[in-house]
């Protein structure tokens, strides 16, 4: 329960942050194009810095097992996800950018900063298993569905920052280097940037959106899908297998999953929306409502698992 209530008010703390964000532009201190710049703050020094910091651990059976589970765990709720997206595909029709929505989150941007928040830094080395998977996808699935082309972008999962800084991270963590205080130390100031980077360059974007052409159902409809049932799926699988008790910190790992699983829709697909030009504004609607109202179903979700694991 209290790391529920933690979750809740960091997330309200959080969108403290972009109502800053939005007031920025609104207010004229800044306008939609700086977005640019802070994003790239965000991808290229935050982000990496986070990820590297977090694999400054002490090697031990434990936490290779545990990184393992995270892996398979986020190859089988993107396994999940497609499935369910297919089924209920037959159903509502969706389109591509409404299939994308529902399979791929925010797990970096928000979850990274989340995590650090309620849990630690170090459990940020979890975080980057779900990453790992989801940016393969990313840059195969994904892309494939939006542009409607059938191509494998090898190149790009591989000169992918955060995947360079999770290979980083994986050879000093294998290799038992450690790195200079002085060096951690600036890793961790720079990561410490990223949440509130994040959250006013939502409340930006946000600003520019015309909110009365925001609602419409097919929206609604798919972060419904998004932030409440697919997730609540993932929740039930992972009390009900007992998954949870496989290894002495499996519980802690699988929460890490369920915030990934149950995040708002990943800003890429808005960005590939955009690249392709298929549909950027429903995509940008998507994001806007799911990021919106995450702030009540994803403490929600975290503690009905908790409080029946």
């Amino acid at each position: 329960m209290a790391l529920s209530l933690s979750l809740a008010t960091q997330i309200g703390a959080m969108f403290v942050m972009i109502f800053v964000g939005f007031l920025l532009v609104r207010k004229s201190v800044l306008s939609l194009r700086d977005c640019n710049a802070l994003s790239r703050i965000v991808l290229y020094v935050s982000g990496p810095c986070a990820i590297i910091n977090a694999f400054q651990l002490t090697i031990s059976e434990n936490k290779v097992k545990g990184f393992l589970l995270a892996i398979f765990v986020a190859i089988g709720i993107h396994i999940l996800f497609m499935a369910m997206t297919a089924l209920l595909g037959r159903i509502f029709h969706f389109s591509p950018i409404e299939k994308a929505s529902l399979i791929y989150s925010n797990c970096g941007n928000l979850i990274i900063p989340l995590v650090i928040l309620i849990m630690n830094q170090k459990m940020v080395f979890y975080c980057s298993a779900y990453m790992i998977v989801q940016i393969v996808l990313i840059w195969t699935h994904c892309k494939s569905l939006i542009s409607q082309k059938q191509d494998f972008d090898l190149k790009a999962i591989l000169s992918n920052i955060n995947m360079i800084a999770i290979g980083v991270g994986v050879l000093l963590f294998i290799l038992q280097i450690h790195l200079p205080v002085l060096i951690t130390s600036a890793f961790t100031s720079m990561t410490n940037l990223m949440g509130p980077l994040c959250m006013f360059v939502a409340g930006m974007l946000l600003a520019g959106i015309d909110l009365k052409k925001a609602h419409n159902k097919r929206a609604y409809l798919v972060v419904f899908l998004r932030l409440i049932v697919l997730p609540f799926m993932v929740a039930l699988i992972f009390i009900f297998s007992g998954l949870y008790k496989v290894l002495p910190n499996a519980r802690s790992i699988l929460m890490i999953s369920l915030l990934a699983a149950s995040a708002p829709a990943a800003s890429t697909v808005t960005q590939f929306a955009q690249i392709y030009d298929h549909q950027p504004f429903e995509a940008s609607v998507i994001n806007v409502l799911s990021l919106l109202l995450c702030i009540i179903t994803m403490p929600l979700l975290n503690m009905f698992y908790m409080s029946l694991t």
